[in-house]
């Protein structure tokens, strides 16, 4: 996206110009177009605000149509929508949320079921069946006994690792809200820009027609009607970039919250206010304790702890026990049969597993310290942006637009006084234009900013949520008895 204020700095050369309506129509159509309620136009800001004084009545000059302000008398009303409403939606509706809720269901059922005892095996046995008077018939049982409580260890590492899926959920959820923090400040800051430019294109507009009414009379020259010209042209391409600014970024917020990409919307919100200062080593240490990326990660070197454990009480031996009771024809009486058998671990001690699993915990361990340095790289460089953007906003706020403020009323006293023509107040009311352009700029870097603080430094709502789980192959090693 072009940046509107290095594009009116700069200047430029201008093609011709749109079509032209009376700007009482334009008027209309932005009525149709924006929807602001009485409290706003009364609200003191917009009373202060020199881009709005009026020297003569509106409908003595002509100004540009800017494409993007056609409103149909049918279209629909625009939605009024909330950041509130659109993290509901995102919460209750995003596609990755949802997969993540769904494998920590899937990790809660492998839990579950690694710690579920064997199967007992029931059967009949018949022996000796061709010689007469001599068959034998046997109903048995059959069992395996775990042993080393080796169930309650598989349970134990599951756990764990839903704990992390639970906790992956959470970084989700934070991924996306932050996603649509961002997205919605910067098409909120779009539609910030379009309402001050539409407040100065009524300035430049007259600009134009009394540089034309001073060329006509002789009193001017071609190149100061160029001039207020190109001036109108280049607000007329910034109104341009900043519709298409709000209308794609509003499709993006649209498709990280899962909402309908309804084109009638005007956002309601406001930027968050400067602080006067934040304690950044507060603001560490409850990252470092809040963090679902940690919470992740220390989750998983549990888990592997649980898996050395584990894999140490794999080397003592399952029992298997058989009973069978029957009938030997040929004696004439009843018997029993019991069986007991045991694996003998003298080959196989599980000792690879057990190292492997070792590594594995040093892995994540090691992982946990990565994590901690990714986090404070990533907070020394969102507390830079944070403390940049504040330190402009207050600067404009206390200090550039209200002087500018002043400038811009002592021009107006001196052009009804006769001492300025309206082109110098022209340039005043520019200086002033593109100076709240660069206020709303600032203000939108530092609700960029809070957002990332607020989002525990986590963004990428559309990547695929991590899937920790392994399946429930523990159980059928706990039977293996190897």
């Amino acid at each position: 996206m072009d940046d509107p204020i290095a594009m009116l700095s700069e200047g430029g050369t201008c093609g011709e110009l749109p079509e032209t309506v009376n700007t009482s129509d334009l008027a209309e159509t932005a009525h149709l177009k924006r929807r602001v309620s009485p409290a706003d136009e009364s609200s003191p800001q917009l009373r202060r605000d020199p881009l709005r004084l009026a020297v003569l009545p509106a409908d003595t000059f002509r100004l540009p149509v800017l494409a993007t302000t056609t409103v149909n008398a049918h279209d629909p009303p625009f939605r009024v929508v909330t950041l509130e409403e659109i993290e509901r939606n995102a919460l209750a509706n995003a596609a990755s949320i949802r997969s993540a809720r769904a494998t920590a269901s899937k990790a809660e059922g492998l839990m579950r079921q690694v710690g579920a005892r064997p199967n007992p095996n029931v059967g009949y046995s018949a022996q000796q069946l061709a010689d007469r008077s001599t068959d034998q018939h046997t109903a048995f049982v059959e069992q395996e006994w775990v042993r080393g409580d080796k169930l309650r260890l598989n349970r134990d590492v599951l756990r764990h690792t839903q704990q992390a899926q639970q906790a992956e959920t959470s970084v989700q959820e934070f991924r996306v809200l932050t996603d649509v923090r961002l997205l919605f400040y910067e098409a909120l800051a779009a539609q910030q820009r379009r309402r001050a430019i539409d407040s100065f294109a009524q300035v430049a507009g007259r600009g134009v027609h009394l540089a034309e009414q001073r060329q006509t009379a002789g009193e001017g020259s071609v190149v100061e009607t160029l001039q207020a010209k190109t001036l109108l042209s280049e607000v007329s391409l910034a109104a341009e970039q900043a519709d298409i600014a709000f209308r794609t970024t509003w499709e993006a917020l649209a498709v990280i919250a899962a909402m309908p990409r309804e084109t009638h919307v005007e956002l309601e919100g406001a930027f968050p206010v400067a602080a006067a200062a934040i304690e950044w080593e507060r603001v560490a240490a409850n990252l470092m304790a809040s963090s679902p990326e940690l919470q992740v990660a220390r989750s998983i070197v549990r888990e592997k702890q649980a898996l050395v454990r584990r894999h140490r009480a794999q080397p003592i031996p399952n029992l298997t026990t058989f009973v069978g009771a029957g009938y030997d024809r040929e004696q004439d009486h009843g018997m029993i049969n019991l069986q007991v058998a045991a694996p003998l671990p003298v080959r196989n001690n599980n000792q690879g597993n057990i190292s492997a699993a070792h590594a594995d915990y040093v892995r994540a361990s090691q992982e946990v310290a990565r994590i901690i340095q990714t986090l404070e790289t990533r907070l020394a460089q969102v507390a830079r942006e944070h403390q940049t953007a504040a330190a402009a906003v207050r600067k404009y706020e206390e200090e550039i637009i209200p002087q500018l403020q002043q400038g811009l009323e002592l021009s107006e006293l001196a052009y009804q006084a006769g001492e300025l023509d309206f082109l110098q107040v022209l340039v005043v009311r520019r200086g002033y234009y593109e100076a709240s352009l660069k206020l709303i700029v600032a203000q939108t870097q530092l609700a960029q900013a809070t957002s990332r603080l607020d989002g525990l430094l986590l963004s990428g709502g559309l990547a695929s949520p991590a899937d920790y789980t392994t399946g429930d192959s523990l159980r059928g090693f706990s039977f293996s008895g190897q």
